[in-house]
């Protein structure tokens, strides 16, 4: 695939060592992207475009979520060349950074929690307090529905209703902040009624939890935190 030229993108913000959040511009193209080619050692966490709405473009952008795990890696990063669906895309760097939206958050988040899995959740926590209003919002937007969560029979079960996917991971809310781990099991009990129990790393304290993320397979779905049983 051939290369294009340097094209400058703004940098949004570094979160930590292991993990940068960057918006580039479209010019004209919707290239998907698809992953790092140079340096080798980043990674495509997630990504998503930004300014196209209602048939309205403005400011046609894509947000990219790097992670990398070499210990400032990021930080001394110049340029890259990303792997698009009709070509690579060399890229460098540039000093200007730019706050973000509300909107934008929602969006990023949204991107973030649909590709969560075992190999990008090890980044995750670096990425809650950028992300803390879009988790917010995705619970305040979903948590109207019947999908719902409960504690199980020990503190580390879960009974999740009307989920039509199996899950990877699981984020909570709770007043000390996000908590996020990994599914270790999942168990269908009732096939019609959409019921599985999950066992997690996070034990499900119901009077504290008042939200939860499920994510699998590029999805995710939002859910209220009940009673116990």
């Amino acid at each position: 695939m051939k290369e294009s030229d340097i094209e400058s993108f703004e940098t949004i913000i570094c979160i930590a060592q292991q993990i940068a959040l960057l918006k580039i511009p479209m010019n004209g193209s919707c290239a998907v992207p698809l992953g790092i080619v140079n340096p080798k050692n980043i990674d495509l966490i997630a990504w998503s475009f930004v300014g196209f709405s209602d048939q309205i473009v403005t400011d046609p952008s894509c947000f990219l979520v790097l992670g990398c795990q070499d210990e400032g890696a990021l930080l001394d990063l110049s340029s890259m060349t990303l792997r698009t669906h009709i070509g690579n895309r060399r890229i460098a760097l540039s000093s200007k950074s730019a706050p973000l939206s509300r909107a934008d958050t929602l969006i990023i988040a949204r991107a973030v929690v649909s590709t969560l899995g075992r190999g990008c959740l090890p980044h995750f926590g670096a990425l809650i307090p950028l992300l803390r209003v879009g988790l917010d919002d995705i619970l305040a937007n979903g948590t109207a529905s019947d999908l719902r969560v409960k504690r199980g029979d020990s503190v580390d079960t879960w009974l999740a209703h009307r989920v039509d996917f199996v899950p990877d991971c699981v984020i909570v809310r709770s007043p000390d902040g996000y908590a996020y781990s990994d599914i270790t099991s999942v168990r269908l009990n009732d096939p019609h009624r959409a019921v599985m129990t999950l066992v997690a790393d996070i034990p499900l304290n119901t009077q504290r939890a008042d939200g939860a993320i499920l994510s699998g397979n590029g999805r995710y779905v939002a859910a209220r935190v009940i009673g116990a049983l």
